[in-house]
């Protein structure tokens, strides 16, 4: 480290070191699945996994979850480009699984009213954040764009957590 990154990085407070690099990082990352057009190939394998985890974690059948007032709402920030990758790749893998019809999926914009209205646990850092909510009562949360996949896990995560 240079002594002109020292003293920026000294003068800066520890959140915003961090921020930049987290973002930096998570840029390059999508540049990176963009240019080798890998993005394409997840989508066979999220279905793959989709179906998998819910045969597999079929703990909240339709009526269960339709009981239980289960929904997904998704934050997202105008000109975020990881939440037009979530639109793109999770959102019609997600629509055409069963589970959409028990647990329907809602997008919210952070700076729309109803966002204040939630009722939170705690604040919104990062977008996409999807949010499992049960009686207008925050369950957990899956911050950023995990792909495909990694979304199905994570979403079957949370409605253990239901249980």
């Amino acid at each position: 480290m240079s002594a002109r990154q020292k003293e920026v990085s000294a003068a800066e407070p520890a959140e915003r070191r961090l921020r930049p690099r987290r973002s930096a990082l998570a840029d390059l990352a999508a540049a990176i699945v963009l240019a080798l057009g890998l993005t394409s190939l997840a989508v066979p394998r999220a279905n793959a996994a989709r179906d998998t985890d819910i045969e597999a974690a079929a703990a909240i059948t339709g009526s269960e979850a339709a009981i239980a007032n289960l929904q997904l709402v998704v934050l997202e920030a105008p000109g975020c480009v990881y939440c037009n990758l979530f639109r793109r790749y999770v959102v019609p893998a997600y629509e055409t699984s069963p589970k959409s019809r028990s647990v329907p999926m809602k997008f919210i914009d952070l700076n729309d009213k109803a966002y204040d209205e939630l009722g939170l646990d705690g604040p919104v850092d990062m977008v996409p954040t999807t949010i499992l909510m049960q009686n207008n009562r925050e369950v957990g949360r899956i911050p950023g764009y995990l792909g495909p996949e990694n979304f199905f896990h994570a979403v079957n995560h949370l409605m253990a957590r239901v249980n």
